[in-house]
């Protein structure tokens, strides 16, 4: 049998080995905001000019609220898969699980082909070194999140482009001797379809310029003629090219960059230069760290989670200093030692964008580490070659890589099971960053959706405790305080939150419904304005604007902002149902039926509106159709007393005595204590 089957094959079963076992998770952390809240992807029919001008995360570019991560083709992946599956994360986690098993294979294809002049290697070792790298790269444990974390997808794209452009150039050396227009075409146009992937993809020509660079052995030649080779037709074009890509994402965002909060990256904001540099640095060393010791793994690194270096006394910068020292070893002696240099290169070049050289809303994110990680397999598979061939090191080291292989297995199995679920992906964090203000935040917030109260508090408190200055905590604090009734501690929070971000619109919103139930009208009033004030079109707003007019009898125009909330929001159930209420309250039969005909159009399955549908035909004596409708939510939700109820005297005026009775039990049955005669 071909050995690269074998070799094939045994990537295949290492990949699916580390995360096989976990394809029936759900969607966890950021997945939940860029997939299932997106409304772009979560639409059908698909509307290809919202996915093309909004960010990963659904919201318009251009906004000043947009994150500017603009990666429409991972987006309409997603959206594709969705209308497949609708919504299956199983699937979604078997895609990424394939695309990795392909980059493995990739690197296997690509690294075979590096045979440098000046290289130690002979073409068994580069085999081996290239078998060995793609085995490290497959069961990597750094890799989890980008494997295991749906919209890391993105990376994992990346990574497919960047290694098909890698082999391109590998191959383009024996096809073409002298610089072929095809093959920058090619690569410039990968380049472009991959940054519409992710953004990190626009360091694909530089890489590819360094790889040509050393196959065609330019780093043997004299500095002149390097400096010559550097500045070759070639690599003008790939500049050139470079460029107008980067200036057309660059118009995409309306040339504005994302503002990030200080605590989502303290380095970047760190007010002394000597801070940012040295603070910066480390992270340099901290992500090689991790690379060589995944044992601490973290879905968030920010918020304090890595201390900053703000004296030269920190004993850390040894361990900077020790880096560059590595670093200059392997400058000094890239003629001599070829592959650790193309290493280097491989690791330093697609990291660039995470770099610290434009400002990014996170301190680490191991994702971004997917595609600098081939450099750094590249390395190690290398250096484990090296060590092959001599002989003292021989008898040991198909021990010490096969347990390296078991470890990393066991690993991958453990972490990939903590992103199986958001529960145990929160609380895998607290173990590595105990301080980190976000991951309390994360859990408390979670807590709260599992109706946890004392948990949520506790965490929510934490996170306060950590960075008093956390605005989205403190308002989602005082939410969980009013929907305890606790109205004076609500407001209290609320008002924090705003102190701190007094453009905070979603707090004004919330400072609003807890003013209206305390009564103080005037005071909602006016916090729903100052929302509005800060984000025009907020449909919420408006909807709970509507309440506090109907709480004041002013019916007509609560009915007019629950109207602006569905034309903003066609989606906002709850604006519809109580639009559908009133008319009801009114009399205004004909009208609800019409408004009932439009809000199914948007929320075809939504049971409220069929019900209050089914309730208006029932008034009108149409009583054939408002069975029908009954017994559809009936069956949606059999333990809805009022359907039953509802139903039950349906059926009493209609004088279908034997089927009301029927009706009135079963509504007994789901709940005897509210279940009530009375049509509503």
């Amino acid at each position: 049998m071909d050995s690269m089957f074998i070799q094939i094959l045994a990537l295949v079963i290492l990949c699916y080995l580390c995360y096989g076992s976990s394809l029936n998770g759900s969607f966890v952390f950021d997945d939940t905001v860029a997939i299932k809240q997106n409304k772009a992807i979560a639409k059908t029919p698909t509307n290809y000019t919202a996915i093309f001008i909004s960010d990963f995360w659904g919201a318009p570019i251009t906004s000043e609220d947009s994150h500017k991560s603009y990666r429409p083709l991972t987006s309409l992946l997603f959206h594709w898969e969705w209308i497949k599956w609708q919504m299956q994360p199983k699937h979604m986690k078997a895609i990424n699980l394939v695309i990795h098993i392909f980059n493995s294979v990739l690197i296997l294809l690509v690294l075979r082909e590096f045979k440098f002049q000046e290289s130690p290697l002979n073409s068994k070792s580069v085999e081996r070194v290239a078998f060995i790298a793609a085995i490290l790269f497959s069961i990597h444990p750094i890799h989890t999140e980008a494997v295991s974390g749906i919209v890391s997808r993105a990376d994992l794209m990346f990574c497919l482009l960047y290694l098909i452009c890698l082999y391109i150039c590998c191959w383009s050396r024996r096809l073409w001797r002298e610089n072929n227009l095809w093959f920058q075409l090619l690569v410039s146009c990968l380049t472009f379809v991959g940054v519409l992937f992710k953004e990190s993809a626009i360091t694909i020509p530089l890489a590819c310029v360094f790889l040509s660079y050393v196959l065609k052995g330019y780093h043997t030649l004299d500095w002149k003629q390097q400096i010559k080779s550097i500045f070759s037709l070639e690599n003008i074009f790939f500049a050139f090219t470079t460029l107008i890509i980067a200036v057309f994402r660059l118009w995409i965002a309306g040339f504005t960059s994302p503002t990030f909060r200080n605590a989502d990256n303290p380095v970047a904001h760190a007010d002394s230069l000597k801070t940012r540099i040295f603070s910066q640095n480390y992270l340099y060393f901290y992500n090689l760290k991790i690379l060589v010791d995944p044992s601490e793994l973290c879905f968030d690194w920010s918020f304090g989670c890595i201390r900053l270096i703000e004296n030269i006394k920190d004993v850390r910068l040894i361990l900077i200093l020790g880096l560059y020292v590595l670093f200059l070893i392997v400058l000094l002696n890239y003629k001599e030692n070829c592959p650790t240099f193309v290493a280097c290169g491989l690791m330093i070049i697609p990291f660039l964008p995470a770099s610290g050289i434009i400002k990014v809303g996170f301190v680490i994110a191991e994702r971004v580490l997917y595609v600098p990680s081939i450099g750094f397999c590249y390395l190690v598979a290398y250096g484990l070659v090296c060590l092959y061939d001599c002989e003292h090191f021989h008898k040991h080291l198909h021990v010490g890589f096969g347990i390296v292989i078991v470890i990393f297995i066991m690993r991958c199995r453990q972490r990939s099971a903590e992103w199986l679920t958001e529960e145990k992906l929160f609380s895998s964090a607290l173990d590595v960053c105990p301080n980190n203000a976000k991951v309390h935040y994360n859990i408390a917030r979670l807590a709260t959706d599992m109706h946890n109260y004392p948990k949520a508090f506790e965490h929510y408190h934490k996170a306060i405790e950590l960075s008093p200055d956390y605005d989205a905590a403190l308002m989602n604090l005082g939410n969980l305080y009013r929907d305890q009734g606790d109205l004076t501690k609500a407001e209290k929070y609320l008002l924090s939150a705003l102190e701190i971000t007094p453009i905070f619109a979603t707090a004004w919103m919330n400072l609003g419904i807890v003013q209206a139930a305390k009564k103080k009208f005037p005071d909602a009033l006016q916090s729903y304005q100052n929302a509005l004030a800060h984000r025009k079109n907020y449909a919420n707003c408006y909807y709970n604007m509507g309440n506090l007019f109907l709480e004041q009898q002013l019916n007509t125009k609560a009915l007019q902002h629950w109207e602006m909330a569905v034309a903003l929001k066609p989606t906002l159930r709850q604006a519809w149902t109580n639009i559908l209420t009133m008319l009801d309250t009114q009399g205004k039969y004909d009208k609800a039926l019409k408004v009932s005909d439009k809000a199914l159009k948007y929320l075809p399955n939504e049971s409220s509106i069929i019900f209050l549908r089914a309730n208006i035909y029932g008034k009108l004596g149409r009583y054939a159709e408002a069975e029908q409708l009954y017994k559809q939510v009936v069956i949606k939700e059999p333990l809805n007393y009022l359907y039953h109820t509802n139903l039950a005297v349906l059926y009493h005026r209609w004088n279908r005595i034997n089927d009301a009775i029927d009706s009135y039990k079963r509504a007994l049955d789901a709940d005897p204590k509210r279940a009530t005669t009375k049509m509503v």
